[in-house]
Parts: structure tokens; sequence; C-alpha cells
């Protein structure tokens, strides 16, 4: 029978069409012999009996009434039949509610930060440009202020182009004094994103002048969360930097980038943006810049444009472009340059998603056909009593989409308790995940995957049972043509759900032992009980050296005195603060020469107090630390890392060398050598370090004081607190965490990554052994006869529970060596999430197929060790 007989044989509807076809074909005849012409005859009898479009439309209507009669007819037999079988219903009903869940919970994340339009105007033609020194080292160097004036003004691909940065300001006239992060940006740069305010207006190019009044926008979150969603917050006047600045806008909810914002200014009102200093200085490279491009233009002509740009400035400012720095541009498109952090992981958790759901239907379709094979005597009856194969092949896959719809519901249930979860695992690595919800997109992909779903499970036992003929209706009934066919359908599927459980099962296995290697690194401190908090500082108020040391001195001398602090210092930085950069320049080192054209030695430069390798017990591996008496008087010296020790200086003694940070205008002397440490990251390389005294260096950033305790650190916070602002009442202080919070918010990806893929590869086995566990109890029920005979013949029990267990072991020693040649074809896209484990590596899926068969023999044993007590006459009388 073809497969569209098969699927699209109907019983009445030709019945139908050929007696209509005989009532017009005998009144056109009758009008023939009326005297009537050809033509006429044939008109007359179509107005009789309707046109033929009329009777097509009138057996697609009766055929219609048919299908929904009988689709309503099986539907109520499928519920009455699954009722009486509650055990394989609950069970499918669960399997599939764990899997259709984890999917449209995996896909609401894809849909909120993948799929969903950015709200922006024309999102596709804004791009984020970048730079880079490849040579000097693979982060971003931004843009200076002239180079942005010259690719506006050069360029001809882009309709404009954009500048950020972000400082963090002291904003008075709020409740309480408030650090807030304030995103400087040009006049245009909303614009060039294509927003409107959902309150006042833009800032705009009269905004943008010296003259002007300094004006703020605030963003959508902080006006709900700060001010209430108050309206009457445009023109209110804040104070920042000692300016009065007023409100004139308030921006809709867009995403956190390029940071997370609490107001915008523009670059006017920024101290540090509108200083000639900066302005004037072609290397101070620390602008964003985001374009919006023409139409019609590629992104292969713009980077052609870009590059051309370059090699004119290199050729104009030869000192400020040197050959050998390696100076790069290169463009992203803002879709890419928001997601491709998560793209790959997500994608990779939905693909695992996917593999447990197709288990699941696999495994489900095991257990239909097993359930359809009891039931062969009652398909085989109704087919003698004229039921056609469409007719059982309908009932079955009814059977199973009612199923996997129930499954269906539960499923979303389950996402939507779920997906608050997966939603801040995502804000770990995009500022998309802000707007992820279940919307219609995601319901609709979740009615579609379960009717797929059912479709899936129910269209192999559907079609076997479909097939079946009667063989023995006197007898038991066991033996119905197909139940070979459907022997050997259940050990292909048996060897489907060991092959994708061998896949998660190794994915999961690598990401597990990545997990273990990053928290078996050593960031070279102590992070138990250390408190960290952030103290912004008002520039106006602090901007020169003496200031800062006086209030960092009454600050250190009064928080020591606590109860339970035991040391206590100042640093521009915290270990593991996520921010992944700091304050990288180039250093001269006496006695070596520079070479003109080529770019200095780049280091990480630190400010810290005396005590700060003590509160994070870093050892001291020679030389000294810094004292009390290294002041602005005193002789300038540092401190270096190991590994700039090593780098530099490989076989001598580094005390006593001298480096420059000023082009040679001035030496500071390198008095000591401290352990490396892990600064940005655990799972990132040493960086080579130098430490200053904060009493010889004006802080450019903001300070972090660290705390040791003797107790739990977070109960020191609010004394700490409070004399910060017994000293000054307008100094905030934020970010109040302990050294373990940042080291446990670093492993919180790879953590949840793991558990992730862990929790699909626990529940794959688990269905792969009950899988072969019931496939192969049921082989041994219908061959129990065989085996009776077997051992009436005089086999052993030893060669009864080989044959069981070679059956069993068949189909999984196959779903085994499928398993290996897929995961070897896709564990490299788990490359970019591995730490110190490679993808490829030959232990784990060794060590999953020894585990996989140790379970399966396992599985096996539990039927094998029934067969092996049957016995021989009751199996016999059975006949």
């Amino acid at each position: 029978m073809s497969v569209r007989r098969f699927f699209f044989r109907k019983r009445s509807d030709e019945d139908l069409r050929r007696e209509i076809e005989e009532h017009i074909e005998l009144e056109r005849y009758l009008n023939l012999e009326r005297g009537l012409n050809e033509k006429e005859a044939s008109r007359h009898a179509l107005i009789k009996f309707g046109s033929r479009q009329r009777v097509r439309e009138d057996i697609w209507r009766m055929n219609s009434v048919t299908f929904f009669e009988k689709l309503l007819r099986d539907l109520s037999y499928a519920v009455r039949t699954l009722v009486r079988s509650p055990g394989f219903t609950i069970l499918a009903v669960i399997t599939l509610a764990l899997g259709i869940g984890a999917n449209t919970a995996i896909f609401t994340v894809i849909n909120g930060v993948l799929l969903r339009p950015l709200p922006y105007s024309n999102p596709s033609e804004i791009v984020h440009l970048e730079q880079t020194a490849t040579r000097v080292g693979p982060d971003r160097i931004g843009f200076s202020v002239q180079e942005v004036q010259d690719y506006r003004q050069q360029s001809r691909s882009f309709s404009d182009l954009a500048e950020y940065h972000t400082m963090t300001f002291t904003l008075l006239g709020a409740k309480v004094p408030e650090r807030v992060v304030t995103g400087v940006v040009s006049a245009n740069y909303f614009n060039v994103l294509g927003v409107k305010p959902v309150l006042g207006r833009l800032i705009n190019q009269s905004d943008e002048t010296m003259s002007a009044p300094p004006v703020l926008m605030l963003s959508y979150a902080y006006w709900v969360k700060e001010f209430g969603a108050d309206p009457k917050i445009l023109g209110r006047p804040f104070t920042m930097n000692d300016r009065v600045h007023i409100v004139v806008g308030v921006l809709p909810p867009l995403p956190e980038f390029p940071d997370a914002n609490d107001v915008y200014m523009p670059t006017t009102s920024c101290p540090f943006r509108s200083s000639q200093g900066m302005i004037a200085n072609r290397d101070a490279r620390v602008l964003t810049v985001l374009g919006r491009l023409k139409p019609g233009v590629t992104l292969t002509e713009v980077q052609a444009d870009l590059n051309t740009i370059g090699n004119r400035l290199a050729l104009s400012y030869p000192k400020s472009y040197p050959p050998a720095a390696g100076l790069a541009m290169k463009i992203t498109p803002l879709q890419q340059e928001l997601t491709h952090t998560a793209r790959s992981t997500l994608l990779m958790l939905l693909g695992a998603a996917g593999l447990v759901l197709l288990l699941a239907c696999a495994n489900l379709a095991n257990l239909a056909l097993s359930r359809q094979l009891r039931r062969s005597r009652e398909t085989a009856i109704r087919l003698a009593a004229g039921a056609t194969t469409w007719d059982i092949f309908r009932q079955l896959m009814v059977e199973s989409i009612t199923v996997a719809l129930a499954g269906g519901v539960l499923g979303l249930g389950i996402a939507m308790a779920t997906v608050r979860v997966l939603v801040a695992y995502a804000a770990r690595m995009t500022p998309l995940a802000t707007d992820i919800h279940l919307d219609g997109h995601v319901l609709l992909f979740g009615f579609a995957i379960a009717l797929i779903t059912g479709v899936l499970f129910g269209s192999i036992p559907g079609f076997i049972a479909s097939r079946s003929r009667l063989s023995l209706l006197a007898g038991s009934g066991e033996r119905t043509a197909g139940s070979e066919g459907g022997t050997r359908t259940r050990a292909i599927l048996v060897a489907t759900q060991v092959a994708f459980s061998f896949v998660l099962l190794v994915g999961a296995g690598l990401m597990m032992r990545s997990l273990y290697n990053l928290l078996s690194v050593d960031p070279g401190f102590k992070t138990a009980e250390v408190l960290s908090m952030n103290l912004p500082l008002n520039w106006t108020r602090y901007s020169d050296l003496k200031t800062q040391n006086t209030f960092f001195q009454q600050i250190l001398g009064r928080a020591q005195q606590i109860p339970g602090a035991q040391s206590i210092a100042l640093s521009s930085m915290v270990p593991l603060n996520g921010t992944g950069e700091g304050m990288n320049e180039g250093i001269a080192i006496e006695g070596r020469a520079v070479v003109p054209g080529e770019p200095l030695p780049q280091v990480d430069r630190q400010l810290s107090t005396p005590d700060y390798f003590r509160v994070l017990g870093i050892p001291m591996l020679s030389g000294r630390t810094f004292t009390e008496a290294d002041t602005t008087d005193s002789v300038k010296v540092t401190i270096v890392n190991a590994q700039m020790a090593q780098h530099y200086w490989p076989h001598l003694d580094p005390i006593g060398r001298r480096i420059s940070t000023d082009e040679g205008k001035t030496w500071t002397t390198v008095v000591g050598v401290v352990s490396s440490v892990h600064q940005y990251g655990i799972s990132q390389d040493f960086k080579d370090v130098a430490y200053f005294p904060q009493a010889q260096v004006t802080f450019m950033g903001d300070p972090s004081l660290l705390i040791r305790t003797r107790n739990e650190p977070t109960q020191l916070a609010n004394q700490v607190s409070t004399i910060i602002h017994q000293i000054d009442p307008q100094q905030p202080v934020t970010d109040i965490r302990t050294l373990d919070q940042l080291r446990n918010a670093q492993l919180g990806t790879p953590r949840v990554t793991s558990i992730l893929l862990g929790t699909f590869a626990g529940v794959a086995l688990f269905i792969t052994i009950v899988g072969v566990t019931g496939t192969l109890g049921l082989s041994v029920t219908r061959r129990t006869k065989e085996i009776g005979i077997r051992i009436a013949l005089g086999a052993t029990r030893r060669e009864i529970l080989l044959n069981v267990l070679r059956h069993g072991m068949a189909p999984v020693a196959t779903g085994i060596v499928g398993g290996a040649i897929a995961a070897a074809l896709s564990t490299s896209v788990l490359s970019s999430m591995l730490f110190g484990v490679n993808p490829h590596d030959g232990v784990t899926p060794v060590a999953i197929a020894i585990l996989l068969i140790i379970v399966a023999l396992i599985g096996c044993l539990i039927p094998g060790r029934r067969a092996v007590r049957i016995d021989p006459m009751k199996a016999l009388r059975s006949e």
C-alpha cells in the first residue's frame, strides 16, 4: 500500500461523488430527449444539481463532518483507554512534561535573547566599533576624542557616529548621597540608537556646549526604583560634581548596554571628558563608539572604509599608531555584540534539552509499542471486523497526541516555574535577559513541540499496529504478524536511547571535570572572612593626593578600632570583582633601551595601602611590603608580582631595579616581589602587575576598602559604613560583599551550566535504564514458552541468563558505539566553556561507556533472573 493511500484513503467519498455525477448525467440525457442541444442540456443539469465546485464543496463538507465525528470518537476512546492504564499514562505525561518543560523554558530565554527584535529603530543598521592593539594584548583599547572626530569626518559608511563612556559620580539631592553609574554620551547617542524618551526629551546638540547648563537623563529602571516612576521628576535639580544638573527626560526600558547606567549626561558635563588635556590627547583611548550604517552599506564595505581611514591616520600620526602595536579596527553588529557570550551556551542547552525530549520520545515509543503488542489480539480482531489500517493508525495517533498535549500543559507549568532561574542565569551572559517572559511565541512553541512529540512517539507503534493481521484467535494471541518487526523496532529504539544518553553524559562529564578544575584553582589569596566595599569619591572634594590621604587615613585609623577587625587596607582593585580589566599602562625598564616605534611593555597598575597583602594573605616572595614611611617625601617604590619579575628579570634579582611610568622622567624602585594572583577571574591567566603605595599616587578610580575579620565579615559592614558617614556624610558606600561571594559569583555560570547538563544527563540515564529494563522484561515475557522449552530440553540456568543478557546488551553496545561517534563530532561546541579539559578528551567517553555498560547490565539482570526462574511445566501448560 502506498504512503498516500495509507494516510488518505476514504470509504464513502467515491460513492458520493459517483452518485452525484450519475444524477447529473441522467438529467443531461433527459434534457437531450426534450430537444435541447448538448450545451444547453449540460447547463440545465448543472443548474439543477449545482456546479462542480458546489459538488466538491458538498463532498468536502460531508467528509469534514465524517472526519470530526471519527476524531471525537477516537478521542473519547483514547481517554477511556488511557484511564484504564494509569501507570503508563502517568509515566508518559510526567516524562513528556519534563522534556517539554525544559525545552520550553530554555526556548523562553532564547526567544528573549536571540529572537526578539532589539528595542531600537532599525537595529540591523547599528554596529559597535572596536580598536585593538593585537601585538600588545587582546583587550579593546577604545577610541580617543580626536579619533572619534576623525572617523566622523572621514567615514563614508555611517550616517552618524556616537561616543560613550561610563563614570561613577556622587549624586546629591535624593534621600541620601548616592553613587550613580553615569553614561557620558555625545548629543547624538540616542539618535544613533533610535530611541524616544517616555518622559521629557533627549539630550540634544544645545546641551553639548561648554556654556550650556548641565542636564541629566534617567534610565527607566533608576526612575522606577528611586523615584517610583514619578512624572514630576522633570525639571528636578540634583547636584553632581559641584554643579546643579536638571533632569530633562526619562529613557524607555533598554538593555543595559554598554553598561548598567543609572543616569546619562552630555560630554561637556563630565569633568574628565571635557578637560582640554583629554580632548587634545590622541592616545587617551577610553571611549566606546557606536555607529549607524547608511542604507545598503555592507559590513565588508564598512571594514574597508575603516581600514583606509586607519592607514591614513597611521601615516599622519606615526607616534600614536606604531606598526609594532598592531592597531586594528573591527565592527560588530549590535545584535551580535549583545548576544555573543550567551549564544553558544543557550543553543548548547537547547540541544541538550532537545536530546532529552527525543530520548523521552524513543522511550515512550518503546513503551507504547510494548503496550500495543500486548493489545495485538484486540487490533487483529478490529482489522478482521472491517476496520481499515488508517482507522488503527489514527486511533493510536490520537492516544499519543492526547498524552503529549497533557504533558505539554504540565510542561508549560514547569517552564513558568523554572524560567526565573534561567533568566538569572542568562543575565550573567547578556544584558538582554531583563525582558525575558512567556509570550505568544513561547506558548506556540510549547504547543507545537507537544504536537510533534505526540506524532514522534505515536507513529512507530501506530504503523506497526496498523499492519497487524489476525493469526490466532482461539489461542493466547501472543503471536501476530508484526511482532518480530516490533521486536526489531524496540531494539533500534533502545540503541537510540543509549546513543542520546551517551552524548549527554559525555557533555555533562566534561563540564563537571571543568568545574572541578575551576574549584581546584588556587586564586593566590585567601578569600575567607574578608569584606570588601566600594568608596566612590566625590572628585570635586577629593581630587588631589593630600585630601585623599587625609580622608583614607581617617577611615583606616577609626575602622581598625572596630572589635573583630584584624587588618584593613585600601586598594584600587578588588580581586575577582568581575570587571575583567584594570588600569593598564606602558612602562620603561631601566637598562633597556626603548626602541622607536615599538610599544612599551604593558603592566597592570594597582594602588594599595601597606596592609593590602596582609589582608588578602598574598605571600611576599622577596623584599618588603609597603610601610607608613612610603610617602610623597620618600623614594618612589613599587612591588611587582612573580609573573612580572619572571617576565622582565628572569635570571636576576628584581629588588632594586627601577621602572618608569612617564617615559623616564621619574623612576620607581622595586622593593618587593609578591605571589601572582588571579585578579580578574579564576579561569584567566596571571598578568604582569605593579603595585604602588597609595600615599605616593593619586587615586583616579573608585577605591575599595578591604577588611579581614575574626568572625562573619558582613557583621562589620554597618559599623564601617557608620564610621565613613561620620567622617563624610556625603560619602556613598556601595558593593558591600565578601570575597567568598565574589569567588562564588565567578563560578556561578559554569556551576549552573554543569548542573543543568548534569540534570539532563541524569534524566537521560534514568530513562534509558527504564527503557532497557522494560524492553528486555517484555521480551522475556513473550519468550516464556520458548525459555521453558529450552530448560525442559536441558539448557542450564547459566546458559539462559547469558542468552537473555546477550539479547539485552546487543542494542546497548550498538548505542554506545553510535553515541561515541556522535559525541566525538559534537563535543567541540563545549570548547569555549571548558577549563583545563580537552573537548576531545578520551578519558570521559571511556568512563561513560563503562558506566553505561555497568548500569545496563544491572538493568538486564532483573529480567534475566526472572527468566532463569521460569517453571517449564507452567510455561508449557500456558500454551
